[in-house]
């Protein structure tokens, strides 16, 4: 059985706009792993929203499998420009690298800012002129293919081989054009980082779409590459697949389009692909999926946590010494003008406030040794984030704009009552700060708060 590199794969995360994907990314790295594939790009449809958990579960995999690659991708909409009602082409990005997988998550949040901004788009598209800035800017570092048969490049070969059949030359030789501008534009933006993609498939009119793109390919001296497009596991799954397009807006083009879209073994992609080429253009073809993979550097999306700081006032070190609140007189004298800063803010203003009695100070203790502890665990300063906000939220209210939390249960945390961050007494409400952070959940990302620019 030869080998080949799966360029063309869906998860579950490909769901977000539609219906897309059964494929949970676990299993469809491991079932990859069963066929005898040599690595797997994982390429949902319109986002990135995967690649947290495909990295983890690609480091785990690798200790067993060191030799299997897991590579990170998107395939993208392709558009002219940015208008409703029109043809959303596939187009699929694959990145080589760390400085690639930035340069798709500024494709990305480019796509998606404008989605949310132009309403009434059926898809998250991306226009040729974004594409272009984003590869010129990080060039060399993105793999790039035609994708499926939704992509330009296969929709003007089969629109031109129709158009051939009926004899209506003029419309073909427009299709032609098509071909040609887009095969340029493509070539002068990627170079030798770009495919022509195929998909084995019995469907008559991808079958007729292979033929063309391998015309096309020889013609412009592209090579060729094999993508199943996996949108579900096994054959045996396309029942529950056809079932769950369904269960939603009604029919997609499910017995058709869909139809051979799950993975695959190297000896099945084989047998269909020879309804189309001979023997030595199919071994061809499985060798460029391989080359890919050579081009693609494994890299990891983590990296040590560090939450940013601002300039803040100099506290002058006190030393305080009270054993019902330890954690609090350390801070009083701490080397880090980040803590002291924090300390001092949430003590001055209980003060102001007339609260500094046994009730508050144990619940500032209590946050106190928590964020320490986390401090501690994630190898960073947890007090820089309060004091962060204070800072950009005292400029948003400066501005005159309003300023909301980006997550209810900070209310629950006194120290950001005390430093103007929330405005609600969460003692007075007997709101719990365990629900706002624990120990027991440290990640960083439940702490984000998005905050509108001061303009």
């Amino acid at each position: 059985m030869r080998e080949y590199f799966g360029i063309h794969n869906h998860t579950e995360y490909s769901n977000i706009r539609l219906l897309d994907s059964i494929n949970r990314p676990k299993d469809l790295i491991r079932k990859a792993i069963e066929l005898g594939l040599s690595g797997i790009a994982i390429t949902d449809h319109e986002c990135l929203s995967s690649h947290v958990e495909v990295t983890k579960i690609a480091e785990e995999i690798r200790k067993t499998n060191p030799d299997f690659t897991v590579a990170l991708g998107n395939e993208i909409y392709l558009v002219d420009e940015r208008k409703s009602g029109q043809k959303y082409f596939h187009f699929l990005l694959i990145a080589k690298d760390a400085i690639g997988h930035k340069a798709l998550r500024e494709l990305s949040s480019t796509a998606w800012y404008y989605s949310y901004t132009d309403r009434g788009m059926e898809r998250v598209p991306t226009t040729k002129e974004e594409l272009s800035a984003v590869v010129n800017k990080y060039r060399g570092h993105l793999i790039a293919t035609t994708a499926c048969m939704g992509g330009e490049l296969s929709t003007n070969a089969l629109l031109a081989a129709m158009s051939k059949k009926v004899n209506d030359m003029n419309s073909a030789k427009g299709y032609e054009r098509n071909i040609d501008n887009f095969i340029n534009f493509c070539v002068d933006l990627f170079g030798e980082d770009f495919y022509i993609e195929c998909a084995p498939s019995k469907f008559e009119d991808q079958l007729t779409v292979n033929q063309e793109l391998y015309w096309i390919a020889n013609h412009y001296n592209i090579k060729m590459v094999v993508g199943t497009d996996a949108h579900y596991l096994t054959a045996a799954e396309r029942p529950v697949h056809k079932a769950y397009l369904n269960s939603k807006g009604g029919e997609r083009e499910v017995d058709s389009f869909y139809e051979f879209a799950h993975l695959m073994d190297s000896d099945e992609v084989t047998d269909l692909l020879s309804l189309c080429f001979s023997s030595s253009v199919i071994e061809d073809i499985l060798d460029n999926t391989i080359e890919i993979q050579k081009k693609i550097t494994q890299y990891s999306l983590f990296h040590k946590q560090d939450i940013p700081s601002v300039e803040v006032k100099d506290y002058p070190k006190k030393e305080i010494h009270n054993e019902k609140y330890p954690t609090l007189s350390a801070m009083f004298n701490s080397d880090d003008i980040q803590n002291r800063y924090w300390v001092n803010q949430c003590s001055e203003k209980l003060i102001q406030l007339g609260k500094n009695n046994d009730t508050y100070l144990s619940e500032l203790e209590e946050e106190a040794r928590v964020k320490s502890i986390i401090s501690e665990k994630l190898e960073t300063n947890m007090f820089r984030y309060p004091n962060t906000l204070q800072h950009y939220i005292d400029m948003i209210w400066e501005c005159g704009s309003m300023v909301g939390a980006g997550r209810g249960s900070s209310c629950a945390a006194l120290n950001h009552y005390l430093m103007g961050i929330t405005q609600l007494d969460p003692i007075e409400w007997d709101l719990p700060f365990f629900r706002y952070l624990n120990e027991e959940r440290i990640e960083l990302g439940c702490l984000i708060l998005m905050l509108p620019s001061c303009k």
